[in-house]
């Protein structure tokens, strides 16, 4: 649910918006909580699943409306999108929930015209119930691109049935395969904003990725993270 510094924070994000959002765009998973964006903003929503089936996988927020998806697909792929097509792309408490972040990157910018923007609200994990997961490394998300996220996918549910749920001794692995049963969207991977950073040069340096960092602002219990394309 939404942070108890709302107005700071929805007010944080909305300045962002209207400051770098223009022109026709896409929102990935907005949920209950749409970015709000300028007139001069178009936007479409995009989720994996349709209302119904949000409604299923999130039981714990049975009392909020969801945006209705205008296009079915996997925000981590962007499939159904051509390369170019858009000129801006939101992805808030997105990322995080991603198996393979550097690939997730990659298909975001693709989709996005030179100059185009991607908009991130990432959470940051000192401030969450992610606070006693340790920090997510660049070499362990080189590895989940290079390797594919399975091989880290059944350490990740482990860890948060650990660290989030607090489940103990058997109970542990339990609580992990109730959650992989469910394909539940756990984070998979958690960042200071100095981490994020860390792996934003890794992404632009090492896999050339075309982009230019234009913001990185904190935000109550998350970060803002302003990237064009190059």
């Amino acid at each position: 649910m939404v942070h108890s510094g709302d107005r700071r924070h929805v007010g944080v994000r909305r300045r962002l918006a209207s400051d770098h959002l223009s022109g026709s765009g896409i929102e990935i998973g907005a949920l209950f909580l749409p970015l709000s964006v300028p007139r001069t903003a178009s936007v479409r929503y995009v989720d994996r699943f349709p209302v119904p089936v949000l409604r299923e996988h999130y039981p714990e927020l049975h009392d909020v409306d969801f945006v209705t998806p205008d296009v079915l697909d996997d925000g981590e792929r962007l499939a159904t999108f051509a390369d170019g097509s858009l000129d801006f792309v939101i992805a808030n408490h997105f990322i995080e929930h991603c198996g393979d972040p550097i690939g997730t990157l990659e298909n975001q910018l693709r989709v996005l015209r030179k100059g185009g923007v991607l908009y991130m609200a990432v959470p940051d994990c000192r401030l969450t119930f992610d606070r006693d997961r340790p920090i997510t490394s660049v070499e362990h998300l080189q590895k989940d691109h290079s390797d594919g996220p399975a091989g880290s996918r059944r350490q990740h549910f482990e860890e948060w049935a650990s660290h989030v749920d607090h489940a103990q001794g058997s109970d542990v692995f339990a609580r992990a395969d109730e959650l992989e049963s469910q394909d539940y969207s756990i984070h998979f991977h958690v960042w200071t904003p100095t981490a994020f950073v860390e792996f934003l040069t890794y992404c632009r340096s090492q896999c050339a990725m075309p982009f230019e960092i234009d913001a990185v602002e904190r935000n109550d219990h998350e970060f803002i993270v302003i990237l064009r394309r190059a």
